[in-house]
């Protein structure tokens, strides 16, 4: 009986056996990643990608549009609230930025190209808050200028996740650009008679010429205080549309599109008369032909930078008439155009002689100018059109030496970057911050490095950019391998 009765549990246990070795053979010949390949390890890459939009991005946004209408509101007198918009709003994003780092237990100030230049140049413009040569109420508003808005290269540098942010980005500025230019052609053509007496700053604005042979000529100004503001605006936009234009891995209609727009904002840049834009996007060309990489290349941007500047070329002498010739021929006169800032340049340099650490901040840019309280009117403040030759009269020449460092370290650092990513639409993206970084160090001979809006909010954001775009490549390109190796053949 009890034979029979271990017969009858062998022959059950048999089949279990049998199955419970087929199921660890079956495991055993299992893939490592159909084994390990569980729903939670599926969803790791998505817990791992960047949130689709950053706490700061809807205030960078607003930032840009307020930015890019402050003019009228400052004409109008209503120059408080401008001026509180604008740089309540900048400080609010430094702020976000900063606590999305605290909360991410990340590091306040991490290690970048331009870290220790803007941190030295920072260090120096606090301790000028006792130049005993300066009012100190002026120094503040000086430091504001100097270093508000430079603090936007730690935005972007801490904020850029994703080539579609920058993408957004573009898009906002580009049809911020257009919508601006243009108003000021249109501004142009109607003639200052329209808007003369809208305020007494309005009825000041409109006598703002140039001579031509034929009379004086009005300068449009469009959103913006001043001509010159605009057109440099128009200028640094039009770098970012041509980034995108010579690009091979967008569509045709996005880029004929932008290459319209690249024509539009180049009117704008004839309706303000300046000629210091027009010698940006020279010195720019130069640049991109300079770095591009291999012949055909470098052919291929020539080519469409003639294309996009013949189209420019046609809109302005279709709008506006060959008279602006005479205006922009001058930048080839020595004479006229060197004379432009080297003056400037060698006063700033004769203040720093005779006041070893400068004037003070705010002595040549930084105060506000539409504020008729009589405490801010008094300030003794003078102009100086000369980046460098401001930096000399502000700062004496060890502020002068600081700001040449990190200028320079701007240009060779950003070109630098630039040229570390490989080819891809994050690299033909930043083109265009990378001919601000790579053009920096010569353009502050005439652009002073204080803050004007709204070109210091995306100036400053976009070269951040640039310097996080290496190590924004770098993860893209591991979770590219990361979902090839999960799921292979996708």
């Amino acid at each position: 009986m009890l034979k029979a009765r271990e017969r009858l549990g062998a022959e059950l246990a048999v089949p279990y056996i049998e199955e419970n070795q087929g199921n660890e053979a079956k495991r055993e010949h299992v893939p490592m990643t159909e084994r390990t390949e569980t729903a939670p390890a599926r969803n790791a890459g998505a817990r791992t990608r960047p949130p689709a939009l950053h706490p700061a991005d809807l205030l960078i946004a607003l930032l840009l549009i307020v930015g890019f209408f402050l003019g009228p509101l400052k004409l109008l007198g209503v120059s408080w609230l401008s001026y509180i918009a604008a740089d309540g709003l900048a400080v609010l994003i430094i702020l976000v930025v900063l606590w999305e780092r605290i909360a991410g237990r990340k590091p306040l100030l991490a290690a970048s190209p331009l870290s220790i230049p803007i941190f030295l140049l920072a260090g120096f413009c606090v301790l000028e808050l006792f130049n005993p040569e300066a009012p100190f109420i002026r120094s503040l508003l000086g430091l504001r200028s100097w270093l508000l808005y430079l603090c936007f290269y730690f935005v972007g540098f801490y904020s850029l996740r994703s080539v579609k942010q920058v993408e957004k980005l573009y898009a906002l500025l580009l049809i911020l650009g257009v919508v601006t230019a243009v108003y000021g052609v249109y501004q142009w053509q109607v003639g200052p008679e329209l808007f003369a007496s809208w305020s007494d700053y309005y009825g000041r604005y409109a006598r703002l010429t140039w001579l031509a042979q034929s009379g004086e000529v009005f300068r449009a100004f469009s959103t913006f205080v001043m001509p010159g503001s605009f057109g440099g605006n128009m200028a640094l936009l039009m770098l970012l549309a041509f980034s995108i234009v010579t690009s091979r891995r967008f569509g045709a209609t996005v880029r004929i599109a932008l290459a319209f727009a690249f024509g539009v904002m180049g009117v704008g840049i004839a309706v303000s008369g300046s000629r210091g834009p027009v010698a940006l996007l020279l010195l720019a060309g130069a640049v991109a032909l300079g770095f591009s990489p291999g012949v055909w290349r470098r052919f291929s941007v020539a080519f469409k930078a003639a294309l996009v500047a013949g189209a420019a070329v046609v809109g302005i002498v279709f709008l506006i008439g060959p008279i602006v010739s005479e205006r922009f021929s001058t930048i080839f006169d020595p004479q006229a155009f060197f004379w432009k800032w080297f003056g400037p340049f060698s006063y700033g340099i004769s203040l720093a002689r005779m006041h070893p650490f400068g004037m003070g901040m705010g002595f040549t840019a930084g105060v506000p100018q539409f504020i008729s309280n009589p405490v801010i009117q008094s300030l003794p403040t003078e102009n100086i059109d000369s980046g460098y030759g401001s930096a000399a009269g502000e700062l004496g020449f060890l502020g002068l030496a600081l700001f040449a460092y990190f200028a320079i370290k701007v240009g060779i650092e950003g070109l630098r970057t630039w040229r570390r990513l490989p080819a891809g639409r994050l690299r033909d993206l930043l083109l265009g911050p990378a001919l601000y970084a790579g053009t920096y160090p010569i353009v502050s001979l005439v652009f002073q490095p204080q803050a004007t809006l709204p070109s210091s909010i995306y100036f400053w954001l976009l070269i951040g950019m640039l310097m996080k775009a290496p190590a924004l490549q770098r993860q893209l390109d591991e979770d590219q391998l990361h979902r090839s190796s999960v799921h292979p053949g996708e």
